[in-house]
Order: C-alpha cells, then structure tokens, then sequence
C-alpha cells in the first residue's frame, strides 16, 4: 500500500513514515468492469486512491444522457469533494477492472493538517474542476445562443421564395393534376363497364 500511495503525485512530498501512518489506515476495494463504485448524491465519505484500473466519471442530465467529466486511470484520485460533507456532485464506474485504496474524511483531513504541500494540491484540483465547469457553462451558453440565432434567421426567410422551396411546389401541383386526371378517368371507365354489364344482352350481327 505506501508503494501505491508514493505512485500518486499527491503524497510525492510526504515522507515515508508519516504516508505509511496513513496507508495501515486505508482500505482496499476491488471492483469488476462496470461497476458502479458510487451515485450521484449518495453519502460521501472517503477519498478513493486508484491503485490499478481506470473509472469514468459522469453526471446524468434532466433527460437521462450521460455527460462526461472526466476518465481517470492508476495513480490518480477521485471523491475529494466530500471534504464539504455534502452528497457526492458525480457518478464513478470502472471501465475494466480496479483496485482502489479508500481513506476515510476523518484520516484524510487529518493528513491535510500535517502537510500543507499536499492541501494545497487538492485545492488546486479542486480548481481545475471548477475552472472545467465553468468552461462548459460557457460552451453551453454559446451553443444555445448559437441556435438561437439560427432559429430567428429560419423564422425570417420566406420559405416559398426559395429556390428548391418553389420546385418542390411546382412538382407536388403536377403530381396532384396527374393523380386528380387518373381518378376522373378510372371512374368514367368504370361507369362505362357497369352500363355494359348492366345490359341484358347483346346482339351480334354476322354477314356470310
């Protein structure tokens, strides 16, 4: 275990008998691929180191769509916003199969206390999070005012006066001149034949 916690850059500062204090305190969890490890708004409680394996991490949108944070692979960290005591803000799943070292907040404030170095790598994780979400607000804003824009430009060409609009209308009135044609023909064939058939019978001149 403190081989595994020396392999993230997040304890590279600490020394060997303070990061061995914290490695007899962690716990090992192993997941098969697709596992989820936690929800969106479950209770957090611990950090997950990542020891082998890679996750994903996602969010899911009022329409059910998955929405993609981040993918995260051995040697990396994820859950640390539980430091604020509120829900879990994300989803994790393996995407192949991993092992995880988990800390406890308690241990994991704890450590933080003793060594700043590494408190302060947190905090600028933390940051490049909310620099990322701010940054697809951003693209987000964008994007709608793009359509926006679109749209106004649709609603102010007159659809008819297109080109292809115009031929369109030109082909549909053949259409329905020839269908209207064809259906005047077919019933005066058809009441012609039931006068024929309606007659008693015929008689049929022959000359030798």
């Amino acid at each position: 275990m403190l081989a595994d916690l020396k392999a993230v850059s997040l304890f590279q500062a600490v020394n060997d008998s303070d990061l061995s204090a914290l490695a007899d305190r962690a716990k090992l969890r192993s997941l098969p691929k697709d596992r989820m490890v936690f929800k969106e708004g479950a209770v957090a409680d611990s950090l997950y180191i990542i020891v082998s394996g890679k996750v994903k991490i996602f969010l899911t949108d009022e329409t059910g769509n998955e929405v993609i944070l981040d993918t995260k692979g051995a040697g990396h960290y994820f859950g640390e916003m539980m430091l604020d005591y509120r829900p879990r803000s994300a989803s994790v799943i393996t995407l192949e199969p991993s092992e995880f070292a988990v800390i406890s907040r308690n241990d994991f404030k704890t450590f933080l206390r003793k060594h700043p170095d590494a408190a302060e790598q947190v905090i600028l994780n933390l940051i490049h999070v909310a620099r990322g979400m701010n940054q697809r607000t951003r693209e987000g804003v964008t994007l709608g005012d793009r359509l926006r824009e679109y749209i106004t430009k649709l609603e102010q060409i007159k659809a008819p006066d297109l080109p292809a609009v115009r031929r369109w209308l030109v082909a549909k009135r053949w259409v329905l001149g020839g269908l209207l044609t064809l259906g005047i023909a077919q019933f005066y064939f058809m009441d012609v034949y039931l006068q024929i058939m309606s007659m008693g019978s015929l008689t049929v001149f022959t000359g030798r």
